[in-house]
């Protein structure tokens, strides 16, 4: 069978019964599924012969004419709050990852001076297998862990690549790479049995930090090695220890939260005397997954939505017209609907199932509104428990640092208006941009930091919350929207 897909000029050959979604994976063109193709998301809509269906749902039985939707490039957060650095100057040249569930960004260092030379990032190719970690797993335990991981190495060759030419070099005079990301990425890039991740005490497989030879991870100097931060636990990982070591959390006085919401929510309490640290099923509702008309922050997306006086106002991405709702306007929009009475504090729509977006596209559902209170209610859940651990109350925290993408364009106050963030702490949370990445920058540049990372990852103490009798009492208790803020 013949597939004609539209806009590209390719002419693809599929076997009679195939799923769409599959040839579309195999020639690499990277088709949105969150879902995995399990067909409840609904992101994998293309038009066959005209006509709208899902690629996961599609069997070639003819020959088809495909068109694609048309990919807007995301924003892919590379900045963080810059830490000061010595480097050992031991490599000329030296690259960082930060290798995340939803996307991946690279870093490209003089390893004398430290100078960043050049930054490349890209959306992680894994997600046509699924937005979630859980995804992931289930598909390489299913036989196919050798396909994840080659199409994540893939990618950070790529980046490899793009980023060596941009700064006018070689890719083999690069000599070092270090690489963070959560446990889950960690053994699906290493082609680790990830089942031990899926199973009571959800413990990896491999938690020590590695220092390996680069053939076959990247493409750098035949001889060149690669640092991999250690992991905590099972879901809270190297890139946790990432954002460990740029943050120093072990050198700071006050009680500080640190916390890096994204498909996980990874969260670590503490100061120089003590930290512990939790991760919560927070789910991928704030990337634009399981929402209808979610999307990530690309063009299009309403990423900040205000209510003055009873109106909505709104900023869309790139300017142009609004077609859907990123993490951040989400959240917003949440906040300011339970404002204006629209949403009461039980979550429930007061005019309907579907709350249109007035002059767009877009529209909330109640569905979307409690996709949003169990993932708020897992953080805010996480961090009650963390305080619980630590025997202090959430007043007593002295500042919150939020790390990762969404907790860089979240408006502290809308976070506080849902009661994911206890609102006593609204004026005390920080924005600390990609901290992972930072600390996988630190580690790469002196082998001082990443002996550091391995301290860090076994001084830190970790919280299962599953197994804590208290965590379905108080996750429940958190589902209700709070209207109270400092």
């Amino acid at each position: 069978m013949k597939l004609t897909i539209g806009g590209i000029d390719r002419v693809l050959e599929a076997p009679e019964g195939a799923v769409l979604l599959d040839i579309l994976r195999q020639q690499g063109l990277h088709p949105d599924a969150p879902c995995g193709g399990k067909g409840t998301c609904g992101k994998c809509r293309v038009l066959v012969d005209g006509k709208e269906a899902l690629a996961c749902q599609t069997r070639v039985d003819r020959d088809m004419t495909v068109l694609l939707p048309r990919q807007q490039g995301a924003q892919i957060l590379t900045d963080a709050r810059a830490v000061s650095i010595q480097p050992d100057g031991t490599n000329k040249y030296v690259i960082a990852f930060d290798l995340g569930t939803t996307t991946v960004v690279a870093y490209l260092m003089d390893g004398i001076t430290g100078q960043l030379l050049s930054k490349e990032s890209c959306m992680n190719p894994q997600a046509q297998y699924g937005a979630d970690v859980i995804s992931r797993i289930q598909y390489a335990m299913d036989g196919n862990a050798s396909t994840l991981s080659g199409c994540i190495r893939s990618a950070l060759g790529e980046l490899t690549r793009k980023a060596a030419e941009k700064a006018g070099i070689s890719t083999e005079e690069i000599t070092l790479g270090c690489i963070v990301g959560n446990t889950a990425m960690h053994h699906l890039l290493l082609e680790i049995d990830p089942q031990p991740l899926t199973v009571p005490p959800y413990m990896p497989a491999q938690s020590q930090a590695l220092c390996i030879p680069s053939q076959g991870i990247l493409p750098i100097h035949p001889k060149g090695t690669v640092r991999i931060l250690p992991n905590i636990a099972g879901f809270v990982g190297a890139d946790t220890v990432g954002c460990l070591l740029s943050t120093r959390l072990d050198t700071l006085e006050e009680l500080t939260l640190m916390i890096d919401i994204g498909t996980n929510g990874e969260m670590v309490l503490g100061n120089k005397q003590r930290r512990i640290a939790c991760s919560t099923a927070a789910g991928p509702a704030f990337e634009g997954a399981k929402i209808e008309c979610g999307m990530r922050g690309a063009p299009g997306a309403i990423d900040h939505v205000t209510c003055r006086e009873g109106k909505l106002s709104f900023h869309v991405i790139g300017e142009g017209e609004a077609v859907g709702l990123c993490g951040s306007g989400l959240l917003d929009l949440i906040a300011a609907l339970l404002e204006k009475g629209e949403i009461s504090e039980s979550g429930r729509m007061e005019s309907g199932t579907v709350f249109p977006i007035e002059g767009t596209r877009a529209y909330l559902t109640q569905k979307d509104v409690r996709e949003v209170q169990l993932a708020k209610a897992a953080i805010r859940a996480g961090i009650e428990l963390l305080c619980q651990a630590m025997k202090v109350r959430p007043e007593d925290i002295h500042q919150v640092l939020l790390a990762g993408a969404f907790g860089n364009y979240l408006n502290p106050g809308s976070a506080c208006a849902i009661g994911m963030i206890p609102p006593v702490l609204q004026s005390r949370i920080i924005p600390i941009g990609n901290a992972a990445g930072e600390g996988a920058r630190l580690a790469a540049l002196n082998e001082e930091e990443f002996e550091c990372s391995k301290r860090l990852a076994s001084e830190t103490e970790f919280l299962e919350l599953a197994s804590m009798p208290e965590f379905n009492d108080c996750y429940v208790d958190c589902l209700c929207f709070e209207e109270e803020s400092e």
